[in-house]
């Protein structure tokens, strides 16, 4: 079964995305602070992340740079809500697998995680 890890503090968001890949056959785990995702990362080591820029304690690209250094096989799908052109570009140096701007299509992610599987 593959396994996706949601790191994402919109209740809303996390809650459609769990639902449609659980229906998908997917082990969906998720983490609403960086912290919490980097924790996530090690206990699931999930084959696919869903990453939002924006989180309440740090910027998620933490979690983006601890996944590429420590767990490299894992694909990285950012998303975020905000244009910020920095840090979309920083998203793209360290790593990032395919860039999502919020709101965003469950099917078109869809698409994005079939790429990688």
């Amino acid at each position: 079964m593959k396994r996706l890890l949601i790191v994402d503090d919109e209740a809303g968001i996390v809650e459609e995305v769990r639902e449609y890949f659980q229906e998908e056959g997917f082990e969906v785990h998720t983490a609403d602070t960086v912290r919490d995702g980097i924790l996530q990362l090690d206990r699931v080591n999930p084959d696919i992340v869903v990453l939002d820029i924006k989180l309440p304690d740090q910027c998620g690209l933490e979690v983006l740079r601890y996944a590429k250094k420590s767990h490299p096989s894992i694909k990285v799908i950012v998303n975020t809500g905000y244009v910020d052109q920095a840090l979309i570009d920083e998203a793209e140096e360290l790593g990032r697998d395919a860039f999502l701007q919020k709101p965003f299509d469950l099917e078109r992610l869809q698409q994005e995680i079939s790429r990688f599987l």
